[in-house]
């Protein structure tokens, strides 16, 4: 049996999935919701976690 490491696992999302859909999340929590609704790939941004966690809005768009 063969495991995937995390890039392997990308590499072959990059390459079959045209396009690749990659989704943000906030946190861990809604990065396991997109990965439930299909996504091949997420991302998380250290500032957006951190800032998420304090309550402060996106890019400040809706302030």
């Amino acid at each position: 049996m063969s495991v995937l490491s995390a890039g392997q696992k990308f590499r072959e999302a990059v390459a079959t999935e045209h396009p690749l859909q990659v989704v943000g999340a906030i946190n861990a929590n809604h990065a396991l919701l997109a990965q439930r609704a299909g996504y091949k790939a997420i991302y998380l941004s250290g500032g957006g976690v951190a800032a998420g966690s304090l309550g402060l809005p996106d890019l400040g768009i809706s302030n």
